[in-house]
């Protein structure tokens, strides 16, 4: 509809409704599409992405963005039972401009809980979306990686898979095996992770199983107790954020960083946003400085 109201001339055949095509159209004249660092065409469009409501949100959110281009990707089917609940569609915003040689990657796992899970992507674009539901109710503008990717305007890929469940690290090992091979664009030893509540416990336990693969990380606004080995994590550059008023999350990540620094770990970050409960410490989705941050790291540097 937002489409349609900016461009009516796009509507050809004037039944009042874009179809793909016309939005396709539509979309060859935004700046995004000047040349770019694109994938071969292994980032086929999956199934969901034929729905023209979908295709209508996604050109909406790449009509705003300037700096990055946001995309879909389809898993293939070998991977689909190995990935346990993640959906088979993720998430990926590259820069608009082509950047010559290879990218950091920043994987951002998203929180939720049943309701989210059972949303379609299209849902939970649109709510999510700048002027979406979420941002006129609770007056919150950044919630997702792909705004901080678009906020940040860095030469890097962000990933950001999709479940319909708890994260899995042995889930996400396989995810990012396939992600390495076939992504011949990204710098192996320049990977990150970060989270935001079941993102930031995702990002936890997925750290905890398999370190070595990240060169920094950002769990953020959950409680992980005494979870976890802080030894595995004394070479890991970790920044850990969290509402100041987020109850046992705030307290939860305060501990979790005296453990680590007690532990050796000399590059922890610890930032509580002053007076914001759970949902106001989505403000991690708008720290620049993280970005800038966890790009300063290479693996084994």
């Amino acid at each position: 509809a937002q489409i349609l109201k900016r461009f009516p001339e796009a509507d050809t055949d004037k039944d009042g409704k874009l179809t793909t095509e016309e939005i396709e159209a539509v979309r060859q004249q935004f700046p995004q599409s000047r040349q770019r660092n694109t994938r071969p065409a292994a980032a086929a469009q999956p199934t969901q992405a034929g729905d023209a409501k979908l295709t209508e949100t996604l050109a909406g959110i790449n009509a705003r963005f300037k700096n990055v281009e946001l995309e879909l990707f389809e898993w293939p089917s070998e991977l689909h039972e190995k990935l346990g609940k993640m959906k088979k569609v993720a998430f990926v915003a590259r820069p608009v401009e082509k950047i010559a040689g290879k990218l950091p990657l920043i994987i951002s796992l998203h929180g939720g809980g049943q309701r989210w899970w059972d949303m379609s992507l299209q849902e939970q674009l649109a709510i999510s979306a700048p002027g979406g539901k979420i941002e006129k109710l609770r007056g919150f503008k950044k919630l997702r990686g792909y705004d901080l990717a678009e906020l940040a305007g860095k030469g890097m890929i962000l990933l950001e898979p999709n479940t319909a469940g708890l994260w899995d690290a042995d889930s996400l090992d396989t995810m990012l095996d396939y992600v390495l091979e076939n992504f011949p664009e990204i710098d192996k030893d320049r990977v990150y992770v970060m989270g935001y509540s079941m993102g930031g416990k995702g990002t936890w336990v997925w750290i905890n199983e398999s370190a070595d693969r990240f060169a920094a990380a950002a769990p953020c606004g959950f409680n992980p107790a005494d979870t976890g080995d802080v030894k595995k994590l004394v070479k890991l550059p970790i920044w850990a954020m969290a509402g100041g008023a987020d109850g046992d999350r705030t307290t939860g990540v305060r501990k979790m960083v005296e453990r680590l620094r007690a532990a050796g770990n000399v590059n922890v970050k610890h930032t509580e946003f002053e007076g914001a409960d759970h949902r106001a410490g989505l403000a991690v989705f708008s720290s620049v400085e993280l970005v800038d941050w966890m790009l300063g790291f290479s693996r084994g540097k």
